[in-house]
């Protein structure tokens, strides 16, 4: 009887029970759907959730260091099933059941942590506190005025540091961390090889999305006259995906996936969503791990530098776009005079005077696609600089206490790569490029927090010899 009670056998019965309940909801759903027609395609929505949270507690259970690759798999293919399962009724919906499958699964990642949490380090502890007490104050202020928008919000938000804590209190060793930026960059190979096939060709579903999503600024539903977003939401979040990896294959040989021709594909990729902040974060993240790394990777940082200066030269103009790719470029001269750029600092102009007359902020929900999700007016989808979303999020005493903690990070990191120039010097670049990219979009949550702040927690993973499973 005691035996049976160990912690171990409680963790596991915990486990069995999850699944025996899931098999049971399936049933219960299969049973009511099957005699109602209209359900048939929520039915197939809810059935594939299911199943991805129950083959997320099963690889936790039998092979835990693919916990995290498989999760964000499932962030990123998620925005493609749904537009296929939509094609495939000819029926578009802004709210899917789909798109909450990633959150869901992401939340299996509190199972390690809950087990783990006494080896929780003392910085993360803080760090844990301080974005708890945000969190708490933002979801009580924006729960009143927006309701389901701000629980969609909060996922948004915990999700990114779910993914922090998790990595910073795995006790795997070093080639678990390998095989996770490796699996990063295959991930990102796959994402941007199915984004030169979509520029080119534009599969039907990919095409029935863009004619029903309402967003035009990403160009025609035409080969070659849009923005590529491949798998994801938008060319926004494709940029700054691609960006990240594209920086991780660039400056280890050992987390690249199919060498250098690897990384010509993701570069490709990435000039094609002509995101110029992924291209510019790209850019910060190779400075940043180029001055805090060791002299052999600087070396050969610098070799690397040469071929795709070559590349973009001679090969880039043979290629399909590049027109669009130059002239986006070209931009970068001339900022006055580019719409988007104007049209940012009229919005924050007019942001930061709301804040001054408002500084205790509006809470969770009152902007991002749980805006879009709920319809509501009085909130903003689209929000083009995220400092000023903090603010106006978390009001500006929390705002402030977010950025500090960011700003902690940045310097942890830039001190701890001076002794470790691994891990330590690719977080510095990953949390660099944050501090950047807030300037232009809240990056601290959904995919781009879950990938940034990944890359920023392998500094705080602990060392371990041992090959332990959680």
């Amino acid at each position: 009887m005691e035996r049976l009670f160990r912690k171990d056998n409680v963790t596991l019965s915990i486990q069995v029970l999850l699944k025996l309940a899931g098999i049971v909801a399936l049933g219960l759903s299969v049973g009511l759907a099957g005699s109602i027609d209209s359900l048939h395609s929520k039915l197939l929505e809810f059935t594939l959730l299911l199943l991805s949270v129950l083959m997320s507690v099963h690889i936790y259970t039998y092979r835990p260091k693919s916990l995290l690759p498989y999760t964000l798999l499932v962030w990123v293919v998620s925005p493609e099933i749904r537009r296929l399962m939509d094609w495939l009724v000819q029926s578009y919906n802004d709210t899917s059941i789909v798109s909450l499958i990633p959150y869901c699964v992401s939340l299996t990642l509190l199972l390690p942590i809950l087990k783990n949490k006494k080896q929780i380090d003392r910085r993360v502890g803080l760090i844990m506190k301080i974005i708890g007490a945000a969190l708490l104050y933002g979801f009580g202020l924006g729960f009143l005025r927006y309701g389901l928008s701000s629980v969609y919000d909060l996922l948004n938000y915990v999700v990114p540091f779910l993914v922090f804590i998790y990595v910073s209190v795995s006790p795997f060793d070093n080639d678990t961390r390998d095989r996770w930026l490796r699996s990063l960059s295959y991930l990102a190979v796959i994402v941007a090889a199915y984004g030169i096939y979509q520029y080119i060709a534009l599969p039907p579903w990919d095409k029935f999305w863009m004619m029903n999503a309402d967003m035009n600024s990403i160009g025609l539903p035409q080969p070659q006259n849009f923005r590529v977003f491949s798998f994801l939401n938008s060319p926004g979040p494709a940029g700054v995906f691609l960006a990240v990896a594209l920086a991780i294959m660039t400056v280890q040989k050992r987390w690249r996936a199919l060498g250098i021709v690897g990384v010509m594909i993701v570069a490709f990729a990435l000039l094609l969503t002509l995101v110029r902040v992924g291209w510019i974060a790209y850019a910060v993240m190779i400075i940043a791990y180029f001055l805090r790394s060791a002299l052999r990777s600087k070396v050969r940082l610098l070799a690397l530098a040469v071929i795709i200066i070559l590349a973009y030269t001679f090969i880039l103009p043979m290629l399909p776009g590049a027109n669009n790719v130059t002239s986006r470029i070209e931009t970068f001269g001339s900022l006055e005079e580019d719409h988007s750029f104007n049209e940012r600092l009229i919005f924050s102009n007019e942001i930061l005077s709301g804040l001054l007359a408002n500084p205790l902020g509006k809470g969770l929900g009152s902007s991002g696609l749980g805006a879009k999700i709920t319809k509501n007016t009085d909130m903003l989808v689209a929000f083009d600089n995220g400092y000023l979303n903090l603010f106006y999020t978390f009001g500006v005493p929390l705002g402030l206490a977010v950025i500090a903690i960011l700003g902690y990070l940045f310097f942890y990191t830039y001190k701890s790569s001076k002794a470790e120039k691994m891990y330590s010097p690719i977080a510095f670049a990953a949390i660099s490029a944050i501090l950047f990219l807030l300037f232009a979009s809240n990056v601290i949550r959904g995919l781009s927090g879950f990938i940034l702040l990944f890359v920023v927690s392998l500094a705080l993973m602990p060392n371990s010899s041992k090959r332990e499973e959680i």
